[in-house]
């Protein structure tokens, strides 16, 4: 089963996606060389903060055939039934 940091970080991710996709289509209709200046000045302290939340990639994760939990993709036994999961590929 997923913890709730996990749920916590897969929303930080989510987040993260979205400021970066505003920023870059913020930066793409910067008409002003003010609001280019602004813009750039966001860009450092966000990469920072993105680096320091060392988030990584988004877990595998695969459901449980016998009670349909989701859990770590490499689990070899359910974390929330017990089930002992056959090792995948």
């Amino acid at each position: 089963m997923l913890d709730h940091d996990s749920t916590r970080k897969t929303r930080l991710r989510t987040l993260v996606g979205m400021v970066e996709g505003q920023m870059a289509r913020s930066s793409a209709q910067a008409s002003t060389t003010q609001e280019r200046a602004a813009l750039a000045e966001l860009r450092d302290p966000w990469t920072e903060l993105v680096q320091l939340l060392a988030l990584g990639p988004e877990p595998e994760v695969r459901e449980c055939p016998v009670c349909h939990h989701a859990g770590m993709r490499a689990a070899r036994i359910c974390g929330h039934c017990w089930t002992k999961l056959d090792p995948l590929a």
